[in-house]
């Protein structure tokens, strides 16, 4: 197959890479700006690519130039070139087949071919960035637990999936007494340091599946799958036991908290089991505090 030399003369002025290949595949013509993308031959231009880091070597058919063949329509693709991971900046290369038809049959495949690396670069740090907007949007900066924002979302998604698997739930709200006293006698920094050091020790009595969200001041809330009502408010009154003997250099009494635990009832959505729960944090401060009491109790 003859290639006009118009075509020629003008694949050879683009900047762009442009391969032209027959029906069967062959490589007809490759114009400088391809050639100088990487080093290749007709015999393995077809070869090396991933769909992305870490991915495995795309086959030969599932290549843009024969997926244009196969299904007779323009393909487009971006593929990484796996012999280049080594370099400081991967190549990333964008390639588009297009089937060229003369009276209904297949006459060749033109291939453009750009390369990409410089802007994928700036996309995946702009996406990296994003991601991390997307944490602190849901993180509270101070324990790094969950925040309140979060929470509706933490809610459905546990409450779905332990109906789903047929599981308890438990649920437990408390907050530290008098918290808004300590910062105001000891200082914001002094408060700080209790919420951290108390988001940690709780994290230390947590089993797996369990989300702890921070959702104001002092308050928490604890999402405990496959724990009954009795066996979480065990776990939750060791955990305020070990705080209560804590030593913390800004304060000058023990810090106690106060809660409430509720289990989930038959089709009680997650909302009404946390205002369950939030009605018994409210008695366990008017009967003294530096308790957690269920519905058992009251």
């Amino acid at each position: 197959m003859n290639l006009s030399k118009d075509v020629v003369l003008f694949a050879e002025q683009l900047s762009n890479g442009v391969m032209i290949f027959s029906p069967e595949c062959e490589v007809l013509y490759t114009n400088p700006a391809a050639l100088n993308m990487w080093n290749h031959n007709s015999s393995n231009v077809l070869e090396g690519f991933a769909t992305a880091a870490g991915e495995k070597t795309i086959s030969q058919y599932e290549h843009p130039v024969m997926q244009a063949i196969q299904s007779n329509r323009a393909v487009s693709q971006t593929l990484l070139r796996k012999d280049s991971l080594q370099k400081t900046m991967p190549q990333w290369v964008k390639m588009t087949a297009n089937p060229i038809q003369d009276d209904g049959q297949l006459r060749y495949v033109l291939l453009s071919l750009e390369d990409v690396t410089q802007s994928k670069h700036v996309s995946d740090i702009l996406t990296s960035r994003s991601y991390m907007l997307d944490q602190l949007d849901v993180v509270d900066s101070t324990t790094g637990l969950y925040n309140s924002r979060y929470v509706p979302a933490l809610l459905e998604r546990t409450v779905s999936d332990v109906v789903a698997q047929n599981l308890t739930l438990s649920v437990c709200v408390f907050d530290i007494d008098h918290f808004t006293r300590l910062n105001e006698a000891q200082g914001r920094h002094c408060g700080d340091d209790v919420l951290r050091y108390l988001a940690a020790l709780l994290g230390n009595h947590m089993h797996d599946g369990d989300v702890i969200a921070r959702t104001g001041g002092g308050e928490f809330l604890v999402l405990l799958p496959s724990c009954k009502a009795k066996q979480a408010l065990e776990r939750m009154e060791l955990f305020a036991a070990q705080l209560r003997n804590s030593a913390l250099q800004c304060t000058v009494r023990p810090i106690t908290v106060s809660g409430g635990i509720a289990e989930m009832a038959e089709h009680e959505k997650g909302a009404q089991l946390v205002e369950r729960a939030d009605s018994l944090l409210y008695l366990a401060k008017l009967d003294g505090r530096d308790k957690f009491l269920t519905e058992d109790a009251v």
